[in-house]
């Protein structure tokens, strides 16, 4: 075990006048039909207990509950950890030691913990100089940058320094494009490299924010939902019928909200909404790197999500993360591939290829680079005919 290598700062947030209070405004149109159908994730169905959280990196799922953490990849169960009696959250974020990304979680006494070689946790607060600390929560801020939830501290560790900023109790964090949600007595956007957070007002308060892959920030109250526009300002994207919304996150660029017995979601100016869901009315969300979505309800009850396209998702949000995740090493312009795939122009090209390849015959990617069934199932419906 290493002890973190990174200089340890407190400092304290710079709330930004003039735009403290952020205006808001209605916009989109009609509610569009949604079809999400249930994916299966656990093919063989295997016991893997009491469910507290759930964290998906794409090919490896990890499920952590009472007694133990179940670890996934493919849809099969490869391993069990026991060595934790009781988690109480979890995430994806960059590796302390500047290499990929690590599943975190996060035990009931709020130690930090990491899937080591896709087997078993070791303990990582030390890492981050977070030793002494009860640990509430975890999330990806950036590439680079991760942030922890501390009793009443922000620790933002960049790859040299771990910054704490006294922020007082918060309910949720959120992370995504290098900013940060900050949900507590107020609705915040917090930016590590300016120090600085942003306060937004509803006409209630929010009990939910979450921040997307490119840094749009979204909120729910129990009767709507908000997304940030092009000017900063949050807009009403989804007004419920009454106090039935329980279930924000961000999944990619899409963002899923719960609302009673369904699903919806947002997609550019786009929002949809199941009929028939039946969705658990105390259900959680979590979102994957897919862009699918977890439903956790109870302590047994979870389900996996997918969104059938109504609208073709654009090359930019649905292909260029999967491109970056598994295709850009041998694919970018002069790789080793000899096959340029890094735009939409030559997938739109070699659509047909494509699909033959990767979807039909499963031979790319080669023997020794994975794809995840994820990413493979993104690739399939972005390749699908336009219903």
């Amino acid at each position: 075990m290493h002890r973190c290598p990174f200089a340890l700062v407190t400092l304290a947030l710079t709330l930004l006048s003039g735009c403290g209070a952020s205006p808001f405004s209605r916009e989109g149109g009609a509610v569009k039909p949604l079809t999400a159908h249930a994916v299966e994730w656990n093919h063989a169905h295997a016991d893997v207990g009491p469910v507290r959280a759930v964290a998906d990196s794409g090919d490896t799922v990890v499920l952590f509950g009472d007694g133990q953490a179940t670890i996934l990849a493919g849809g099969a169960v490869v391993a069990i950890d026991r060595s934790v009696t009781r988690w109480a959250a979890a995430g994806t974020v960059p590796a302390a030691d500047g290499n990929g990304t690590w599943i975190i979680g996060v035990d009931a006494a709020g130690r930090v913990l990491r899937l080591r070689n896709g087997s078993a946790f070791e303990p990582v607060s030390d890492r981050w100089g977070l030793g002494r600390d009860r640990v509430l929560g975890v999330t990806a801020i950036g590439p680079t940058t991760a942030g922890f939830l501390l009793a009443s501290e922000l620790a933002v560790a960049d790859g040299h320094q771990v910054t704490r900023y006294p922020i007082g109790p918060l309910q949720s964090l959120s992370g995504g494009g290098g900013r940060a949600a900050l949900v507590g007595d107020s609705l915040r956007v917090f930016e590590p490299q300016q120090r600085t957070a942003r306060a937004f007002t509803l006409p209630e308060p929010a009990a939910l924010g979450v921040m997307s892959v490119g840094g749009r920030l979204f909120a729910a109250t129990r009767e709507a939902v908000y997304g940030e526009d092009d000017s900063g300002n949050l807009a009403l994207r989804f007004e419920a019928p009454g106090p039935t919304i329980h279930g924000l996150a961000a999944a990619g660029e899409r963002v899923w909200f719960a609302d009673g017995a369904e699903l919806g979601t947002l997609e550019k100016s786009l929002v949809r909404e199941t009929t028939g869901a039946k969705l658990a009315a105390n259900a959680r969300l979590v979102g994957s790197p897919s862009g699918d979505v977890w439903a956790l309800a109870g302590d047994r009850d979870l389900l996996r999500f997918s969104a059938d396209p109504g609208v073709a998702p654009g090359w930019d949000e649905a292909m260029a993360p999967v491109f970056e995740r598994s295709c850009a090493a041998c694919h970018r312009s002069g790789g080793s591939a000899g096959v340029d795939l890094s735009t939409r122009e030559a997938w739109t090209a070699k659509r047909e290829a494509i699909q033959a390849r990767v979807v039909v015959d499963r031979s790319m990617p080669p023997t020794g680079h994975a794809l995840a069934d994820a990413d493979r199932e993104a690739i399939r419906l972005w390749l699908a005919p336009t219903p």
